[in-house]
């Protein structure tokens, strides 16, 4: 099906299925949970597919990393996608079948991935140790950071083929991350990389130059800090769910994070959300790209009050980290 191009029209029903699921009453959380799920079935679809023509497929696994990985997909998500490889299979083979995927996922509405994290660049296939030396490196020289940020390399999950390497990778990541001082010294220092976008008078930062002049970037500005906080302490206390308001729940019930503060980041993050979700269909009907930016100015008076007490919330959470893990 996959390969005769027989996905037109995913991406429509990915667009109808979201707006159906918003105009019912489902929350942000579920909603980025039914279409984490949606992608992967087509990602499912189109790699059985291939398997069938290129079989050694089926001994390797293909890796979702950052949003994916953590079941919060948005319309405007990307490919960010890997290959635990467990064949040998020829090169330019393998070349042409991990181009023709990510283009057929491009096609169904997963756009390719601008910094190329890709099963299309030899960086993101290897075998199991080959991803172990390479995530440990990228974790501890900062030079390689680049956009080799946390949110992708340490949120991942297996979607095709055998779970049980990519779980093992996953735990052996995680253990790295806890007993190296300069790992934990990286993530912390995202977190101070951005500002968080609100003056210590309680005004809006927003881009001071260029097309998005006036606005403010929610994903990168402000939910990028909750997503990274939330993680670091799931790594500190050794919490095993991906998903972030999974793991500010087990915060809170282990008493990490109070209730109170858990419901005030769990509202900022249904908030954040539902607005990067609200922002994809309105780009929809304007026939432009999906992006992450809204203009204070132009909000509601509730809806800018919830925005500001948002990133109230998460710079808190920030605090909590930079001054109350040890670290």
């Amino acid at each position: 099906m996959a390969r005769e191009g027989k996905l037109t029209g995913i991406r429509r029903t990915r667009l109808d299925l979201v707006e159906d699921w918003l105009d019912h009453g489902i929350s942000a959380e579920e909603t980025c949970k039914r279409l984490s799920a949606y992608n992967r079935s087509v990602i499912l679809a189109v790699l059985e597919a291939h398997a069938e023509e290129y079989p050694w497929l089926r001994d390797c696994t293909f890796v979702e990393f950052g949003s994916g990985g953590r079941e919060e997909q948005v319309l405007g998500s990307d490919q960010d996608n890997g290959l635990l490889m467990r064949a040998d299979p020829d090169e330019e083979e393998l070349e042409d079948v991990t181009q023709s995927i990510v283009v057929a996922l491009d096609g169904a509405g997963l756009a390719l991935c601008e910094g190329g994290v890709m099963i299309s660049n030899p960086e993101w296939r290897g075998d199991f140790d080959v991803w172990l030396s390479r995530l440990t490196r990228w974790l501890s020289n900062p030079a390689e950071k680049g956009s080799w940020q946390s949110g992708l390399i340490l949120d991942f999950k297996a979607v095709f083929g055998a779970p049980r390497d990519v779980l093992l990778l996953r735990d052996r990541l995680w253990e790295y991350v806890r007993t190296k001082p300069i790992a934990i010294s990286l993530l912390i220092q995202e977190l101070t990389d951005y500002r968080l976008p609100l003056s210590m008078f309680g005004a809006f930062i927003t881009k001071k130059s260029g097309p998005w002049q006036g606005y403010l970037d929610i994903k990168h500005s402000v939910l990028a800090h909750l997503t990274n906080s939330t993680r670091i302490l799931a790594l500190k206390y050794d919490l095993l769910p991906h998903n972030t308001c999974e793991r500010l729940r087990l915060l809170a019930e282990a008493g990490h994070i109070s209730s109170k503060h858990q419901d005030s980041l769990l509202d900022a993050w249904e908030y954040l959300q539902l607005k990067r979700l609200t922002i994809g269909l309105e780009c929809d009907r304007e026939g432009i790209p999906p992006h992450n930016y809204v203009n204070p100015t132009l909000l509601p008076k509730e809806e800018k009050a919830r925005l500001k007490t948002s990133i109230q919330a998460v710079e808190k959470l920030v605090r909590l980290v930079q001054a109350g893990t040890g670290l």
